[in-house]
């Protein structure tokens, strides 16, 4: 079957890029939310752990549990039931609502500063924190997230003067963290950690103005051949008969697919695999044809390529890449 690769080689040197820009490995949170932005959460937190991160990020309960004995703290995002009490476990609460219901847990309280997407309102946030200091709940950290940090705007500083507003009228003795990937390397000072997620795996988004750091993908997709065969001139590959070859040749086909979570290209979308094969007719549901009688081949080793030919971003490419998908570690 199809496999993935994860360069732990690669993942380090993110992390000491990361850690060097941040001050020390310990102000890092990885996020691996989404089983690890698709890498594999299982296989990503050990590597992590193995460097010496103490801090995770995820979207649920369910990934918290798969790394619960891992990380010292494990920051959850998007829970809206299935809260479990554990030391190291730590509920982001986005409205007072959902603050109201729970007892006896860790929170981080999160901020809306302009995004509007999650988080409670600042003119919540006094009451909140009473409401926590009053009950058996106990408050961890206040946090936000920024829009814009990846775009050469003013956003990015108006949305932090409210953060800095925010950080006044807080209790002192409160950890505080805001920035992912794009932030930290746009920004010259940081907060108590930073919520790193697409760093990590080796790409930052920045405007083309802003100086981005030099990453490396740790992931790389690879898929196996499944049988090949001699084909004459003008023969018509795959459905719709959207290649024809004009010589006679060999052809094998590879059990990858959009199936598996590779977009469905085109003859026209004209992507170039590592080793500059062309795949021949439309992507299938779990496979391609490729002129070439390679045993496995490489599909990709640097998402935005392909999210550059898909008009889209990184993310979407990666954490579309089925979970059945072996992961395997490589140096």
């Amino acid at each position: 079957m199809a496999f993935i690769q994860i360069s732990k080689a690669n993942l380090f040197f993110n992390l000491d890029t990361i850690s060097k820009r941040v001050g020390n490995k310990d102000k890092i949170a990885v996020v691996l939310k989404d089983n690890a932005y698709g890498h594999g959460i299982e296989l990503i937190s050990s590597l992590c752990v193995e460097y010496g991160i103490t801090k995770a990020v995820v979207r649920d309960t369910l990934e918290a549990v798969l790394i619960q004995d891992k990380f010292d703290e494990i920051l959850i995002l998007s829970e809206l039931d299935n809260f479990i009490k554990k030391p190291n476990f730590i509920y982001t609460i986005n409205s007072t609502h959902i603050l109201k219901k729970l007892t006896n847990i860790n929170i981080a309280l999160k901020v809306d500063t302009g995004m509007h997407r999650n988080g409670i309102a600042v003119n919540e946030l006094q009451e909140s924190i009473e409401y926590i200091q009053n009950s058996n709940l106990t408050l961890h950290s206040i946090m936000t997230h920024f829009r814009s940090a990846d775009i050469l705007s003013t956003e990015q500083f108006w949305q932090k003067k409210q953060w800095d507003y925010i950080k006044t009228i807080a209790p002192k003795n409160i950890k505080f963290h805001s920035q992912n990937s794009s932030s930290i390397f746009r920004d010259n000072t940081f907060d108590d950690f930073v919520r790193v997620g697409l760093g990590i795996y080796g790409y930052v988004e920045l405007n083309k103005t802003i100086t981005s750091p030099k990453l490396k993908p740790i992931l790389s997709l690879w898929a196996n051949k499944i049988s090949t065969r001699y084909l004459n001139s003008n023969s018509r590959l795959g459905y719709g008969g959207a290649t024809t070859i004009d010589r006679s040749i060999m052809v094998s086909s590879y059990d990858i697919g959009y199936g598996d979570g590779l977009p469905r290209l085109t003859p026209k979308d004209n992507y170039k695999l590592p080793n500059n094969l062309q795949i021949q007719g439309n992507v299938s549901m779990d496979s391609i044809m490729l002129i070439c009688d390679d045993d496995n081949i490489c599909i990709f080793n640097d998402a935005s390529k392909l999210s550059n030919i898909k008009n889209t971003i990184v993310y979407d490419i990666l954490v579309k890449l089925s979970t059945k998908l072996q992961r395997v570690q490589v140096a």
